[in-house]
């Protein structure tokens, strides 16, 4: 996605990420090679961004999203990109959009297996508007998984209950989420959508080649979304039984 936007043109991008590339990342990540292995994703994507956009601006942060400074970095974008799967970025990136009234796309990958079947794939790209549903609203982020994931690494690791093994090649069904993503960020920018009140989210199902527009479901009362709560409040605090984005406890 870093590449699709810097050949798009995008003068500066805000790339957050504290991972770095493992052997089998390898089948799934474009560009990456074997001396990537050990190495924060952050630096490959900036290469891939300096090879389409030589003049383009970087800022690189190698760290979470939820730490400050990349906090005061997501605040400063005009646009949210979120391929991240963990719950954690999932909701401080919800918060944003939200809370700053920051557009967003979420894209991911889903690919179920239950006793050795392949289920249906989806590769999804979803829309994050302020106002229009979000993802506490959708049922997306998980509270347990929430505060698992806000742990040091080493008790996120020794909460998870099955191993972690080596994942299969999805470049193809990571790249039909991507490309769907900046292309709706294109039309966006530019003002060429037939239909600007069109907000649904894109999902691909590629055993069945089908696609599927689905819009989010509204709670009246979200916390987040909800102009009863903190929609649209940036950094101020609303009362004393909420915390506002700023102070990274939620």
């Amino acid at each position: 996605m870093t590449e699709y936007l810097a050949r798009l043109g995008v003068g500066h991008l805000v790339l957050i990420d504290d991972d770095t590339v493992a052997e089998s990342n390898l089948p799934r990540l474009a560009g990456a090679t074997a001396a990537d292995i050990g190495h924060p994703k952050t630096a490959l994507a900036s290469r891939l961004a300096k090879q389409a956009q030589p003049d383009i601006a970087l800022t690189v942060l190698t760290e979470r999203v939820e730490q400050p400074h990349a906090q005061a970095e997501l605040r400063a974008c005009d646009w949210l990109f979120l391929a991240a799967d963990g719950a954690a970025a999932r909701h401080f990136t919800n918060a944003a959009v939200q809370q700053l009234l920051i557009p967003a796309t979420q894209v991911g990958v889903k690919i179920p297996v239950r006793d050795g079947t392949v289920g249906q794939i989806h590769a999804v790209s979803r829309l994050l508007l302020p106002g229009t549903g979000c993802l506490w609203c959708d049922g997306l982020i998980d509270p347990t998984d929430l505060a698992i994931d806000m742990h040091a690494s080493t008790d996120r690791a020794a909460a998870q209950y099955v191993p972690s093994t080596p994942a299969a090649s999805v470049l193809p069904l990571n790249a039909l989420a991507a490309a769907e993503a900046v292309n709706h960020f294109m039309h966006a920018v530019s003002c060429l959508h037939d239909d600007d009140l069109d907000h649904a989210s894109v999902l691909h199902q590629p055993r069945s080649r089908t696609r599927d527009l689905v819009n989010s479901r509204t709670d009246p009362y979200c916390r987040w979304c909800s102009p009863r709560e903190q929609f649209g409040l940036g950094d101020r605090p609303t009362d004393a039984g909420h915390r506002h984005l700023s102070t990274g406890v939620f």
